[in-house]
């Protein structure tokens, strides 16, 4: 009994901080409370550590999009001065489809005028044609009525000639 009791009144002792501070360094709960308590400290020091990264990522990323923000700018102005150009070049096609449509108009007049010249001409050629076409009806005409004529005159004689025939018979 004289071991427990020793070992129960350590214990008192122990926790009322009256034994050396060696006999304290053994004890397991104590070590146990310092361990807990290095650990918090090495948990508030990574904690301390996490948010300095998170501010710095946070910081970067703010940069970052600064840099996009004045990208976009510069992109917008490079867009503005871009259209600039097309429009300009726009209205210089614009210019030269409309001079080439004027050349064509000038051209299609010279056409149209050269067309008038060939249908006038082909129109006198037309009316040539129709004269000798007149002419060559009015010739078939007139041998028409020759050869009913020399019909006339070959029935007139056959007739004759049968008259003759049957005067005869």
């Amino acid at each position: 009994m004289h071991l427990a009791s020793l070992v129960s009144s350590c214990s008192l002792l122990l926790l009322l901080g009256a034994l050396p501070g060696w006999a304290a360094n053994d004890d397991p709960i104590e070590k146990v409370i310092e361990g807990i308590n290095r650990g918090l400290s090495n948990a508030e020091r990574e904690v301390g550590k996490a948010l300095e990264g998170i501010n710095n990522g946070i910081t970067h990323a703010g940069r970052e999009v600064e840099k996009v923000f004045n990208g976009l700018s510069h992109m917008g102005s490079q867009a503005g001065k871009e259209l600039d150009k097309g429009v300009q070049g726009l209205n210089n096609g614009l210019d030269k489809v409309a001079h080439g449509i004027n050349n064509g108009v000038g051209q299609a007049g010279k056409e149209a005028e050269k067309f008038a010249h060939g249908v006038n001409h082909a129109a006198g050629q037309v009316g040539k044609e129709a004269d000798k076409v007149i002419q060559g009806v009015h010739h078939g005409v007139n041998q028409a009525g020759s050869e009913a004529g020399r019909f006339g005159q070959g029935v007139h004689h056959a007739a004759g000639q049968a008259v003759n025939g049957a005067e005869k018979f």
